[in-house]
């Protein structure tokens, strides 16, 4: 290292020229010394044991009075099985998972269907219908298998988002003519009157993201901006 101004060669850690007394320029700062890492810690999610605990009271103590006043009124569940089995498919869906401090999604949207599914069933059965096995079931089992689908991708492979979602909305516009088609097989109902419209929206996106990630820079710059 040598001084600016004279050219005097400089011993290290010195402030001043010894020559000349010019202020020493050093081009290549200390490195700053940090207390803390350059990644931050993941955050861990803790259970919320008092709101689960709180919820499932609520959900018990409504559940028993709707089933009290039904034999009280009625000598029967009545519309009381609309309420509880309401209630268990939201104790499913919002309540269950707080019992766990990293619920897992490949775990739980299959346990959210299923219950779905039995609530469908439930009020197939109190109506009536008939048409819970070749149009609620069908769809509801397609539906759990395109999601966890989904959920897995994105959890367990690393990279090629847009690849991802792309064919996940592929898919998922595909899923709009299968609902349409058991509902045509269920209902009589007739084909293509609204199916193909959500094909089209979700196709387009889809295609759009498949085509961008085969394409670097447009690639790079849906990263930047959308963080995917």
């Amino acid at each position: 290292m040598y001084c600016v101004k004279c050219g005097v060669k400089l011993q290290e850690g010195v402030e001043r020229c010894p020559l000349c007394r010019t202020p020493v320029w050093n081009p290549e700062p200390q490195k700053e010394s940090r207390s803390y890492p350059d990644t931050l810690p993941l955050q861990h999610r803790e259970a919320d044991l008092p709101g689960a605990v709180a919820l499932t009271v609520i959900c018990c103590v409504a559940s028993i009075v709707t089933l009290t006043v039904c034999l009280k009124l009625y000598g029967r569940l009545q519309w009381g099985g609309y309420v509880i089995f309401g209630l268990l498919l939201f104790y499913v869906i919002a309540v269950l998972p707080r019992w766990f401090r990293e619920p897992r999604g490949e775990v739980f949207v299959p346990i959210d269907h299923a219950a779905a599914a039995l609530f469908v069933l439930y009020v197939c059965l109190k109506t009536g219908g008939h048409w819970f096995m070749s149009f609620a079931l069908p769809v509801i089992g397609s539906s759990a298998l395109i999601s966890t689908a989904m959920i897995c991708l994105l959890k367990y492979v690393k990279g090629g988002r847009p690849f991802i979602l792309g064919g996940f909305l592929l898919v998922l516009g595909g899923f709009t003519v299968l609902v349409e088609f058991f509902e045509h097989l269920s209902f009589g109902t007739e084909m293509f009157r609204w199916s193909l419209y959500s094909l089209a929206g979700f196709g387009s996106v889809g295609l759009f993201l498949l085509i961008a990630g085969m394409i670097p820079s447009l690639r790079q710059g849906m990263r930047r901006r959308f963080f995917f």
